[in-house]
């Protein structure tokens, strides 16, 4: 079993859970309401604003080779999720100004807090730990859920899914994956697990954010 292989059973029934998450379901189905859609796709592009600083901060610590390979990702990430975030932000009738003025939920708030302080001020392994439950866990609903899409009407919610679902994303997973297996062996295996456990955790808390529309309360 590789080190990733060993992370994913570790969180096995974090991921179980989110597999099952109404936000995810109804996403899949097409019968998501369109405001809790919307609200998601704010939050999570300003948290993928943050991926991209966290990417920039492994790149800015590490060897040449985990540096190349971190900017690759984030190349890779831009040309799949962000494009089509992008293309969905005038479909929403969104504005950018509406997603960049948008202030951050608390839980998203907390991610990202979470991911760039792992990021700026512990090794790169440990960054590289933190943010890839976020890649792979959304690769993972896709093709567990996959069939729910021959049902679902609504193309916009198709067109989201679909991209983890795509040759380029399951790349991207790939390539994180295997800078996990070959930088993390033989570090500290209870510490890697802390952060993947933590970053899962946060996953499963954003999609439940997501369909709360959870605000700050004061």
């Amino acid at each position: 079993m590789s080190l990733s292989q060993e992370l994913r059973a570790y969180v096995d029934e974090i991921w179980e859970r989110i597999f099952k998450h109404p936000f995810v379901l109804e996403l899949y189905s097409g019968v998501l309401p369109i405001e809790k859609f919307k609200f998601y796709i704010i939050q999570d592009y300003n948290y993928l604003v943050s991926m991209y600083k966290c990417l920039s901060l492994i790149a800015a610590k590490s060897d040449p080779d985990i540096a190349e390979k971190a900017l690759e990702i984030a190349y890779l990430d831009a040309s799949t999720e962000m494009e089509n975030y992008r293309k969905l932000i005038g479909e929403l009738g969104l504005t950018m100004d509406d997603v960049l003025s948008t202030e951050p939920a608390p839980t998203n708030e907390a991610y990202m807090n979470f991911l760039i302080k792992t990021c700026a001020l512990y090794p790169p392994i440990e960054g590289l730990t933190a943010i890839l439950p976020c890649f792979w866990s959304y690769m993972e609903i896709a093709e567990v859920n996959k069939e729910l899409l021959k049902y679902n009407e609504d193309e916009l919610y198709r067109s989201w899914c679909k991209v983890y679902l795509s040759d380029e994303y399951k790349s991207m997973v790939s390539s994180l994956r295997s800078l996990v297996d070959r930088y993390g062996s033989g570090y500290d295996i209870d510490r890697l697990k802390h952060l993947f456990k933590l970053g899962s955790r946060y996953e499963y808390l954003f999609w439940d954010m997501a369909y709360n529309m959870e605000v700050w309360k004061i």
